[in-house]
């Protein structure tokens, strides 16, 4: 069974940790319990994980993070993983595809920091999808992508990295299988606190005391929903041009529908659809995992694939695919977002 990485993430913008008459506030460096959630993380992710890494999005983060972690003793308990600045993925994406790449042969387990009332064994007690994603989805359908268990098998095209991909879903919404754990299920069924899963941030300033979160030797988990595609470490075998276009229309039928919007985007930034071709196959493949992702019972991919196509053909944005967003939002009671 291949060893499970914690990867720390840390290259955010921290947007939410800002407040107007203040300095700016690194979220990983936010106080919790009189210390930084940084040295909380690591500390308790080594009673845990063999191996821990923070990722950080450059050399400056990392010697900062250093010095602080070699203050309470911790620096030799993790390693660091500064951002591939020769790739062109972009925000978080970038971070998450520079660790699975450093990584590669190891599960690894995703962790953003601003979670500090989860218990990392709860984590550990999750199944590994080795040639896929596993996550928790709440009983609206929100999901957090930054949280979430990657296979050490997990097979992403290298010609996807020239796409400039930036969302933090990517690799859930190409992965040939999905295991979803309902996060509402396992605090019910281990009684645990209502804000297990929370962010916090500066609006919300927790209070509580370390005692308070408990790791245990083992949770009650609930079986996890699979969903599982006909789709795997699928790449043309030719770059014919008619060749290509069944190809897409092929992952289509897989319904591995995002991995043929971004099939499209490469070949047609390659030169090799016609702009034709590439908005006929884009559009469908966008429209198709919208609903692939509805049928399934995931707003939240839902929701992603109408935004991408809202975003990639302005066109589209006809009022009943602004009502299905709103709908969408509505379910997953998504709140705009504030900055004192």
């Amino acid at each position: 069974m291949p060893k499970t990485v914690l990867a720390i993430l840390a290259g955010g913008s921290s947007r939410r940790y800002q407040k107007q008459t203040a300095e700016w506030q690194d979220k990983i460096l936010f106080s919790f319990n009189d210390e930084p959630f940084l040295v909380n993380l690591v500390r308790r992710s080594n009673l845990l994980y063999d191996e821990t890494v923070v990722s950080v999005n450059s050399e400056a983060r990392k010697e900062e993070y250093r010095t602080i972690l070699q203050n309470y003793n911790l620096v030799d308990k993790i390693d660091f993983i500064v951002d591939d600045q020769n790739s062109s993925f972009e925000g978080v994406m970038l971070g998450i595809g520079s660790t699975l790449r450093l990584l590669q042969g190891k599960a690894v387990q995703f962790l953003p920091s601003d979670k500090p009332f989860l218990m990392l064994s709860l984590l550990k007690s999750m199944k590994i999808c080795d040639d896929g994603v596993s996550f928790f989805q709440s009983d609206t359908g929100m999901i957090e992508p930054l949280l979430t268990l990657y296979g050490s098998n997990l097979f992403f095209p290298k010609q996807f990295e020239k796409l400039s991909l930036s969302r933090a879903d990517v690799l859930m919404r190409t992965s040939p299988m999905l295991k979803l754990y309902d996060s509402n299920t396992i605090i019910e069924m281990n009684n645990l606190p209502t804000k297990t899963f929370d962010n916090v941030n500066i609006q919300t300033e927790p209070k509580t005391k370390k005692e308070d979160i408990q790791e245990s030797d083992k949770f009650t988990m609930p079986s996890p929903t699979t969903i599982i595609r006909s789709f795997k470490n699928m790449e043309p075998e030719s770059f014919d041009e008619l060749y290509l276009y069944d190809f897409i229309e092929k992952m289509n039928d897989l319904h591995n529908n995002y991995s043929a919007f971004l099939w499209s985007r490469y070949f047609r930034k390659s030169s090799v659809l016609t702009e034709k071709d590439y908005e006929e196959l884009a559009k469908k493949s966008l429209k198709a995992e919208h609903l692939f992702w509805k049928d399934n019972n995931i707003p939240f991919f839902a929701l992603h694939a109408l935004q991408d196509l809202i975003y990639y053909f302005p066109e589209e944005t006809k009022d009943t695919i602004l009502k299905d967003v709103k709908e969408l939002k509505k379910k997953l009671k998504i709140k705009p977002r504030t900055v004192n």
